[in-house]
């Protein structure tokens, strides 16, 4: 049984159903996203965890001087991400079903939501077809798509402020799409390929232009300097989609791309991982600094999202010099942030779904009414900033290793930066959470209802486990990279 397949395809027909049946779009969004789940379990179990298989290879564009290979690819980096993809596609699925309701405090939302749930099945089977890509061309089709599903979902509400934030999410992200455009027409024009592998292959002047247009392509998906205003202003997107798109799902296509070119090309040069680790470094900076400004709590997780897809990337960035330490460990942090930050998007929908309020000022005392908020929002935040034994500690430690084991400047640099962001954040989260959730009871949290729904709180007690155990989940497949690269 071809269960990779299945994983692809099922969203896309479970799309199709919530759109055509408006008013069953629950059930049959929640259906699917959790046939994929099982789906995406199954083709991982059956890879054994450390095979590379490919499913119907077959070729297209004949026309073309050389054959063109498409097909479905299952590894260690893809199960990752397929995890992360379908697990929390699943929840944030379920959890709308209370959280799209007129009984939301700070924005009602009425029936019908097909459009809402076709777009967030759309994106799921986009990402799924990301990760399981067999080559560069193949994966550009999907990251297109999940780009107009942004678009779409960011401006789910039609206020005027959503459907600016979606259309400049929307033209920051094609910009990276231009990039990635080109460097396929560079690659195709040297090599006649689009193979993963083929950055190898170019000249050295070709194979320098080339990373840098598809890592451009990657900065703007993953909101790195210069194209990452667009995901704070994002964040007047419901609330779920905020903790898929931005946290588990299109932020990370831009990641995934960069750490396939590094697991998948041997003779990348420190040139390559300078303009990564420049980047990224620069970014985590900018962005820890702006925690300190934010009084919307969605927008310093947004923040916070950037900053730690930088981690990702000088992971990536520190795996080019030559530290496999930090390579993997950026891998690492794929899924140990993609589970927190889900975690803490979707407990911050919760307080804002009972107070009408995401703003720092005006909370206070939240957990004297909403002990599982609580929970959920500190557990998150401890895996976040990396306090051990949380799980964003095994993955930053491995970073912060890799930095300091190979005798290069500009990596030993960017460790101590990195450590150095990684206090500020602390600082920050350590005072937002105290001032959020401690102390007396603020007037918006003394008159907030008690009722939560019940798949609001089941998704967030689910996340909150994986939370816990993401470490556990990631390890087998971080131990076969570790073992090869």
């Amino acid at each position: 049984m071809d269960f990779l397949a299945l994983t692809l395809i099922m969203p896309f027909i479970g799309a199709l159903l919530a759109y055509l049946f408006k008013n069953k779009a629950e059930f049959i969004s929640s259906l699917f996203s959790l046939i994929t789940l099982l789906f995406s379990i199954f083709s991982i179990f059956e890879t054994s965890f450390s095979k590379v298989k490919i499913y119907y290879t077959f070729s297209l564009f004949k026309w073309l001087s050389a054959e063109l290979n498409f097909g479905l690819l299952c590894d260690p980096l893809t199960s990752i991400l397929l995890i992360l993809i379908t697990v929390i596609g699943f929840f944030v699925i379920f959890y709308s079903q209370g959280y799209l309701s007129p009984l939301n405090v700070e924005h009602p939302f009425y029936k019908p939501y097909g459009s809402y749930y076709f777009l967030m099945l759309l994106f799921i089977g986009a990402m799924v077809g990301i990760v399981t890509a067999v080559n560069f061309l193949q994966l550009f089709f999907f990251w297109e798509i999940t780009t107009l599903c942004s678009w779409a979902l960011i401006s789910y509400t039609k206020e005027k402020k959503a459907l600016f934030s979606g259309l400049k999410a929307f033209i920051m992200t094609h910009i990276g799409g231009i990039g990635f455009l080109i460097a396929l027409a560079l690659m195709y024009y040297q090599a006649k390929s689009f193979d993963f592998s083929v950055i190898d292959s170019l000249s050295s002047s070709s194979k320098f232009i080339v990373f840098v247009l598809l890592f451009f392509a990657a900065t703007a998906k993953s909101a790195q300097i210069p194209l990452f205003t667009w995901l704070p202003d994002a964040m007047v997107a419901p609330t779920p989609v905020s903790a898929y798109l931005h946290a588990a799902a299109m932020v990370k296509a831009g990641v995934y791309l960069m750490a396939r070119i590094y697991l998948s090309n041997y003779y990348l040069t420190e040139n390559e991982a300078f303009v990564v680790g420049i980047i990224a470094i620069s970014t985590m900076m900018l962005s820890v600094i702006l925690y300190y400004f934010q009084d919307d709590l969605k927008k310093l997780l947004a923040y916070s999202t950037v900053g730690h897809l930088g981690y990702i990337f000088l992971g990536v960035s520190l795996g080019i010099y030559g530290s496999k330490t930090a390579g993997v460990g950026g891998i690492f942090h794929v899924i140990n942030h993609g589970f927190a930050k889900g975690l803490l998007f979707l407990s911050v929908g919760g307080v804002a779904y009972v107070t009408g309020s995401k703003s720092i000022k005006e909370l206070q005392g939240v957990s004297k009414k909403f002990p599982l908020f609580t929970g959920c929002f500190l557990i998150g935040m401890f895996a976040i900033i990396g306090v051990p034994p949380f799980s964003g500690f095994w993955s930053k430690f491995m970073i912060f290793t890799g930095a300091f084991e190979i005798k290069n400047l500009s990596a030993n640099v960017f460790g101590v930066v990195a450590i150095l962001e990684s206090i500020l954040a602390f600082c920050w989260y350590i005072f937002v959470g105290h001032k959020v959730f401690f102390g007396e009871a603020s007037e918006k949290v003394m008159k907030a209802s008690n009722k939560v729904p019940l798949s609001m709180k089941f998704s967030l007690i689910m996340l909150l486990i994986l939370s816990l155990i993401s470490p556990l989940i990631g390890y087998p497949f971080i131990e076969v990279l570790v073992g090869g690269r």
